[in-house]
């Protein structure tokens, strides 16, 4: 009988993870892959802060197949199987799946993978909120707010906050009134790792892109009109806003609500232990923002993906023992604000601008996307 290795959810983590098991570990044992997803979708997120923009990026180049790139496997070797994990079943080594198609099943694994990802807390579809019919539904709604819309509201000043302002605000200029909500008194501010400068940075280009910046204030209450076309902010330095839009991408909140309970720690993560091997098991594994060893960040995900594939291998062929995690101690991030503007930090280096602006700025990566979703290559390394 071939080991079976269930890995739930094909995200960034997953479903790279599976190409590597299926193109390296698969030729040296009896093994089968089932891939538990309910999008058939892979939705290339990472460009969605300038994807909102309608016209900007096609729904084609956003939202790729995924069956398609595993046919270079034996058929025997893969499953796709779309549907949502609804529990863990640990003395059966099974995990209970609810279909798109309605139907239940439980699914046996020698391995189990969970790499399920996360949700923007407020549900905004920046990240896949369902099957690929309801992702693409909920996207060309945002689309259409967008565009529509005079004044947009964005709350948050992380990463995804001043992405967003700063790519509607390149792409609009003054035809759009754009306002960024910081919670601190300039983007990035307290963050660990992060320098000064690299928020001084973000700060200054988005006020020369005409983003309008409210600080140190929180949206406290938000009513929406019956229609959705008018929103009023009530903050907690104790002004109102009024916007046509409001985009709310502070928070997010992880896919673990199938996981028991005591496998989880405070915050809803996945206990990782030094392998990340879930803690109080031997065959339960987690990978990307689950987790609680890493930040939730997707520049990590590549070095967990490499170490994953290389534990799986040694555990499924028995050729050696897993290996330490070793979680990266380098920040790094990398802003594109539009096509001109754009920083980015890796270490204690500043990037110049043209170096981000060219890597990432330009396409978002959209060009190498369907390398990726079809096994080729990581983000940053060759498979």
């Amino acid at each position: 009988m071939p080991k079976t290795v269930v890995i739930l959810g094909a995200g960034w983590a997953g479903l790279p993870l599976a190409h590597k098991l299926l193109k390296y570990t698969a030729p040296k044992t009896s093994l089968k892959v089932i891939l538990v997803t309910p999008n058939s979708h892979f939705f290339w997120n990472v460009a969605a802060t300038r994807g909102i923009i309608p016209g900007e990026i096609p729904d084609s180049a956003l939202f790729l197949p995924i069956a398609p790139g595993f046919k270079q496997y034996p058929a025997d070797a893969f499953e796709l199987v779309l549907g949502t994990a609804e529990g863990i079943h640990q003395a059966a080594n099974a995990v209970g799946i609810a279909a798109n198609d309605g139907k239940r099943r439980n699914i046996e694994y020698d391995q189990l993978v969970i790499a399920t990802g996360s949700n923007i807390s407020s549900g905004l579809p920046l990240k896949p909120v369902g099957s690929h019919k309801t992702n693409l539904a909920s996207w060309h709604v945002l689309q259409k707010r967008v565009g529509e819309a005079k004044t947009i509201v964005v709350a948050g000043a992380g990463a995804t906050g001043v992405e967003v302002a700063g790519e509607l605000a390149a792409k609009y200029g003054s035809s759009k009134e754009v306002t960024l909500i910081d919670s601190g008194n300039r983007p990035f501010e307290g963050h660990d790792g992060i320098r000064p400068s690299l928020g001084a940075t973000v700060d200054s280009d988005l006020q020369s892109l005409g983003v309008r910046i409210v600080r140190n204030a929180r949206v406290t209450h938000h009513q929406e009109s019956k229609d959705g076309k008018n929103h009023t902010l009530t903050l907690s330095n104790g002004s109102t806003l009024e916007a046509d839009c409001y985009l709310p991408v502070f928070g997010i909140r992880v896919n673990t609500s199938f996981v028991p309970k005591k496998l989880l720690d405070a915050e809803g993560s996945i206990q990782q232990d030094q392998s990340l091997r879930v803690v109080g098991t031997e065959n339960i594994w987690a990978i990307g923002d689950v987790g609680n060893t890493e930040a939730k960040q997707l520049t990590l995900t590549d070095a967990q993906i490499i170490h994953m594939a290389a534990a799986l291998d040694a555990t499924l062929t028995g050729s050696g023992t897993v290996a330490t995690y070793q979680p990266e101690k380098k920040t790094m991030i990398f802003i594109a604000l539009g096509r001109k503007f754009a920083t980015g930090q890796v270490g204690g280096w500043k990037l110049w601008r043209f170096i981000v602006s060219y890597v990432k700025g330009r396409k978002l990566f959209v060009d190498t996307a369907e390398g990726y979703v079809g096994g080729k290559h990581l983000r940053h390394a060759y498979m």
